[in-house]
């Protein structure tokens, strides 16, 4: 599995005639060489996988990834160490991940290396590989979104007036872990009445009131993969609220039915926002409809109205439209889909 990974990065770097990739973003750092700690470096070139870390890391890199990559280990600087390997290998052009490398470590690496090998930026290149699952991969999802699913339903006797937002936030992240999960793949949201207006609210002291919407968006990691799934429960009168639930369920089911292989993601965005257009709702809407899952809880695709992109099988996102109404609240319903040889997957 990771040498088929590696060598499609060998390949791009063939195709554009660089001499190494240095890798920063810890997730692709574990779907490259399954090394699951932190605060280390792939560098690939040509010929050789290297790992890059420091002592604390040493035993963990030497179970995990000795098989495919040799080892090296920071005395001190770790851009110290990257000048000597650029050197040592005679590297004279390394992109590196632009988004995953912070101002002022540009800046030390390029006054390292600067002068020896040029610096060129790359945005994507493995993200690209990681939007299709392997069929390993597709199954550690499915377990990190029946864990949580299975969380939800169990939490459900605990959602009713006088409990407050925070103690749901934290029975549900103990939940979680209960059935299996790692830690949540984000910070729990719950949000209830006014407060569930804000996308992305976190939770309070606030007590659950009857008659008034309950957002709760939730998601756990298992063996590194995620799930991402939002709920919205309501106690007591619920005339106003029907309205805008089937609205956005509406707009859910009408996106997920275009969902198929070789459909472009704007189209996709664009079905659901019509929904709204038609009644003139559109403006309550205001976030994308979703984003790829995996070793990430936000990874590409993302799925918006001006994501020219194609839909390709085993590509795993979230479809998540929503309703926010300042003065009253919001509703958001999320599912986690996979793209299937002729339709999709309601993971």
């Amino acid at each position: 599995m990771y040498k088929q990974r590696l060598l499609k990065v060998r390949n791009f770097l063939k195709k554009n005639k660089f001499d190494a990739f240095l890798i920063t973003s810890l997730s692709n750092v574990r779907y490259l060489s399954g090394f699951t700690g932190d605060d280390c470096r792939l560098l690939l070139t040509l010929k050789e996988n290297i790992f890059i870390g420091d002592f604390r890391y040493k035993l963990q890199a030497e179970k995990q990834v000795k098989d495919l990559f040799s080892i090296e280990i920071a005395q001190g600087s770790v851009f110290k160490l990257i000048k000597e390997l650029a050197f040592k290998i005679h590297l004279k052009a390394v992109c590196f991940e632009e988004k995953y490398l912070s101002v002022f470590e540009y800046g030390k690496l390029k006054e390292c290396v600067g002068r020896q090998s040029k610096l060129i930026g790359q945005n994507g290149i493995i993200e690209a590989q990681r939007q299709i699952k392997s069929t390993e991969e597709l199954e550690l999802i499915r377990t990190a979104v029946n864990i949580t699913k299975k969380s939800l339903r169990s939490l459900e006797p605990f959602i009713k007036p006088g409990v407050s937002e925070i103690f749901l936030k934290h029975k549900l992240d103990s939940l979680q872990k209960e059935y299996g999960a790692q830690g949540p793949a984000f910070e729990i949201i719950v949000a209830s009445g006014k407060n569930s207006a804000m996308p992305h609210a976190k939770a309070t002291e606030k007590l659950i009131c009857k008659n008034e919407p309950i957002i709760i968006d939730t998601g756990c990691v298992f063996k590194g993969y995620c799930s991402d799934l939002t709920r919205t429960f309501f106690l007591g009168k619920i005339m106003r609220y029907k309205k805008y639930y089937k609205l956005v369920a509406a707009a859910q089911d009408k996106a997920i039915k275009m969902v198929k292989p070789l459909v472009k993601i704007e189209k996709v965005a664009m079905a659901a926002r019509q929904i709204y257009e038609q009644q003139g709702l559109n403006k309550y809407f205001g976030h994308a409809l979703g984003h790829g899952v995996g070793l990430a809880v936000h990874e590409a695709p993302g799925i918006c109205k001006n994501n020219p992109l194609r839909l390709r099988k085993d590509m795993v996102f979230t479809i998540e439209p929503g309703f926010y109404l300042p003065d009253w609240g919001g509703i958001r319903i999320e599912d986690m889909v996979r793209v299937t040889e002729k339709g999709c997957e309601i993971l």
